[in-house]
């Protein structure tokens, strides 16, 4: 696999020098993701990977059309298996179609939430919530499909996002130590595809404040005929002070409601996160999270999935954050979090885990969402 990999890199460069004799400018991006983490519940693993290799390429194809092609390499803590590389994104768009409109074509991240539509590297903490892996996989949503946003002709900024994919890949995972057909991308095509839509807004208090809000939905049928269907809320206010952030608070709220077999589950699931600048390269992160399963059944399904580890009735999770921004290229992450609310062999646990990231990138990344 690691020599698949090298091919499709190579190829990209070829790609790239003959676009160059082509007088076509190919902006290109390179970024890691490395993770140490170590836990003190013998049941969760505690490793030190490169998380996330990646590599992109963003160029315009003509002049109504642009494109992206990001390829990448993942590996999980815990992860025995080599996870194979892949194309992460590949997908079209253009802002020229429609006036104030945004068309995309291919594969990509869904365009919902907050933490959903950024790759990993770009959040602002190390990892997603408990919740947005059991509900979204461990990065979040990609699928193949159209996705189109309009931004509305009204007095206030609102914009209309709207998509549907295929949904045979809904959520995304790399944790390879599932025995086969245990994966959750689903084999098969689902019933009903994923479809889904986003209203936000956006509130500008000054050239450097502003705050945003969204209100998501997604649905689906799987394979099997079990529907799904997520409701969610997403906030963020956001203050700069030069190139920094003096402070950041963003949250989501979502529920899943599941049924299939005569059966209906609700599961809920929210974070809170705030974030403090020091100065330009200084700075504090805290961050609350909170999960409730609905049903003793969804709680077997995740035992198998964390290797042993199930949740009560409810987890709760504060964590600690201090960043170094050594610049818009390089950061590094220290975080420590406190989970209550795990079982292990029918005995309520906590579990303390400390992280160190580090995350750097080379070349022009694309302009990050506000």
């Amino acid at each position: 696999m690691n020599s698949v990999f090298v091919l499709l890199v190579f190829t990209l460069f070829i790609g790239n020098a003959t676009a160059q004799s082509n007088q076509q400018l190919i902006n290109w991006f390179a970024g890691a993701d490395i993770v140490g983490t170590a836990n003190s519940e013998s049941e969760l693993a505690s490793d030190a990977i490169v998380r996330e290799f990646e590599i992109s390429a963003n160029s315009n194809i003509d002049h109504i059309w642009e494109g992206t092609l990001t390829l990448s390499k993942h590996q999980e803590p815990g992860q025995t298996e080599d996870s194979p590389a892949e194309v992460h994104e590949a997908f079209v768009f253009s802002n020229s179609i429609i006036e104030q409109g945004h068309l995309k074509l291919g594969k990509f991240f869904l365009g919902v939430g907050r933490i959903n539509r950024f790759h990993r590297h770009d959040w602002a903490f190390t990892n997603a919530p408990y919740y947005h892996e059991q509900f979204f996989g461990t990065e979040g949503v990609k699928d193949t499909g159209v996705e189109y946003s309009k931004l509305l002709s009204t007095e206030r900024y609102i914009n209309l996002t709207l998509g549907l994919t295929n949904g045979r890949e809904f959520v995304h995972s790399h944790e390879h130590d599932h025995e086969e057909g245990e994966e959750h991308e689903e084999m098969g095509n689902p019933h009903v595809p994923t479809h889904y839509a986003r209203l936000s807004s956006f509130k500008e208090f000054s050239t450097t404040e502003g705050f945003e809000y969204g209100v998501n939905y997604i649905g689906r049928t799987d394979s099997e005929g079990t529907s799904f269907s997520y409701k969610g809320l997403d906030f963020i206010f956001k203050n700069r002070v030069g190139k920094y952030v003096d402070t950041l608070t963003q949250a989501e709220l979502w529920q899943r409601t599941t049924t299939g077999e005569g059966e209906t589950t609700n599961d809920l699931g929210a974070y809170i996160y705030f974030e403090k600048g020091m100065d330009q390269n200084h700075s504090y992160g805290f961050r609350l999270d909170y999960y409730r399963p609905d049903s003793e059944e969804h709680d077997e399904e995740e035992e198998e999935h964390h290797h042993g580890i199930e949740i009560d009735d409810e987890l709760f999770t504060a964590g600690f954050s201090y960043i170094y921004t050594n610049s818009e290229f390089l950061k590094t992450r220290f975080t420590v979090s406190r989970s209550e609310g795990y079982l292990v062999d029918d005995k309520e646990v906590g579990n303390t885990k400390a992280s160190l990231q580090l995350v750097f990138s080379i070349g022009a990344h694309p302009a990050h969402l506000y």
